[in-house]
């Protein structure tokens, strides 16, 4: 007979349909029937089920239909904005001395970045107020959407917040929403947030704070999305460094302009994330500043992408500025609205590209100069001049020893994408250079100094009133 002593495993209660209690080295094992089971899950709420909540633990907020979802609250409201009545979701609050969670849409699908990197200009921000302000949010570390501009290092979070002021990144994201709810398309919710420093180089700025910090936001945006039980998606990274580098030579800043993009590329790649769409309006300069080695090396970018993928989404003199060369107020949602057509055209494989001028050669009549491009139409000089690029349509000679003077810019019949620049008698010197909005005399008509009346036939009514054309963008090409 065994030892009782030794026994590890054993019964204590049997019944005739099997045994009831029993125990091994665990302790006590009990078997219960399927009925008892059911009653107890009855008991219990589904381990993904919502659980009904009293909509009060909202504050005083137009809201139904709350539930609790893990650590989210998910519910419907009739909150301000253009959206209207839709779902919400709302963390749950983690103790009684932390601030109320902001309120954020609760939208299907991936959780969209708008990210962007650059000088100190892009940190600009204003208090224009959002038409989706639920759907357009930042990473919750109270800095907002433009960060802290280099001055302190990002902390690592998932929390998520509302704007409480305007960036071009969250005009651009507001813009994309708009224009989806026209359509009657998903609204998204969308991560804006701008890394920046006050790097006076290329090179520091590859290796400052912006960069070290936009690796940040790239992981807190990824925690975010994970938080919500959604992917990331980066819809794209704006580039805007040029005016503040003050160092680098054109090449210089070319070559920076490379190893950032990746860079980038590099750590959306480590985060799980496609490579990215770089965005960038192509800096024309201000009313006193119109040529410098960098601005004229944007043209470098503008058909040299490498491997990357990268866009100027519109050159920058078709834009109004304050005494300050910022945008104004409406030149801000202008720029908002081109950007977000070249975003949304890119990120559904159409295309999108400003006109851009490749090559200068002299005709057999030497007074005439063929200047070639390319574009997604035709081009087209408007002869309503709106930007007041005079006779010369924004062209220019540069390093002409005799004195040439431009006397016509026509369209050549045979070529949708070629101009014959006529002049006066043919132009000389060692560099000769065709310029198209570039080096222009000072301006004081709320402009930038640069300009020009080259276009395709892209056209757009603003919400501003004006009409945006798809202008060419700046070039300088030596005459060959």
């Amino acid at each position: 007979m065994q030892d009782q002593g030794a026994q590890r495993r054993g019964v204590l209660l049997r019944a005739k349909n099997g045994d009831v209690i029993g125990f091994d080295e665990t302790g006590l094992r009990m078997n219960l029937s399927d009925s008892v089971i059911a009653d107890i899950h009855s008991r219990l709420p589904a381990r993904d089920a919502d659980a009904a909540v009293d909509p009060a633990v909202l504050g005083d907020v137009d809201a139904w239909n709350l539930r609790q979802r893990g650590q989210w609250y998910i519910f419907s409201a009739n909150l301000p904005g253009a959206q209207g009545p839709r779902q919400f979701r709302r963390r749950v609050r983690l103790s009684d001395e932390a601030s109320a969670p902001d309120i954020i849409a609760d939208t299907a699908g991936a959780v969209y970045g708008l990210l962007s990197f650059g000088g100190s200009r892009r940190a600009v921000t204003a208090s224009e107020p959002l038409s989706f302000p639920y759907h357009v949010v930042t990473t919750g570390d109270d800095l907002g959407p433009a960060g802290a501009a280099g001055t302190q290092d990002n902390d690592a979070t998932d929390i998520i917040q509302k704007l409480t002021e305007q960036t071009r990144d969250s005009l651009i994201a507001d813009e994309i929403l708009r224009r989806r709810m026209a359509s009657h398309r998903a609204l998204p919710l969308i991560y804006a947030r701008s890394e920046t420093d006050s790097s006076a180089g290329i090179a520091a700025l590859s290796q400052g704070a912006a960069m070290a910090n936009f690796r940040q936001t790239v992981v807190n945006l990824c925690d975010a999305a994970k938080s919500l039980g959604k992917p990331a998606k980066v819809l794209s990274v704006g580039l805007d460094f040029t005016l503040e580098d003050v160092l680098s030579t054109g090449a210089d800043w070319t070559r920076g302009m490379h190893a950032i993009m990746h860079q980038i590329t590099d750590l959306f790649e480590d985060n799980g994330l496609r490579k990215p769409l770089f965005t960038s309006v192509f800096d024309a300069g201000t009313a006193d500043i119109s040529d410098t080695p960098v601005l004229r090396a944007q043209w470098d970018l503008a058909w040299n992408k490498g491997t990357h993928d990268h866009i100027y989404a519109a050159p920058g003199y078709m834009f109004a500025q304050d005494p300050f060369g910022r945008p104004t107020p409406d030149a801000r949602l202008q720029i908002a609205e081109m950007e977000s057509f070249a975003i949304e055209a890119r990120n559904s494989d159409a295309p999108w590209a400003c006109p851009v001028l490749l090559l200068a050669e002299r005709e057999a009549d030497a007074s005439v100069i063929r200047c070639r491009g390319e574009a997604l139409g035709a081009f087209v000089l408007d002869k309503a001049d709106p930007l007041n690029a005079g006779e010369a349509c924004g062209f220019r000679l540069e390093g002409d020893d005799k004195g040439a003077k431009i006397m016509d810019v026509r369209l050549d019949p045979k070529d949708r994408n070629d101009l014959l620049i006529t002049c006066d008698k043919p132009p000389k010197g060692k560099d000769l250079t065709l310029c198209y909005a570039f080096g222009h005399p000072a301006s004081d008509d709320g402009m930038p100094a640069n300009r020009g009346a080259l276009r395709d036939g892209f056209s757009y009514q603003s919400v501003t009133g004006q009409t945006l054309h798809r202008w060419a963008l700046p070039a300088a090409l030596p005459v060959h």
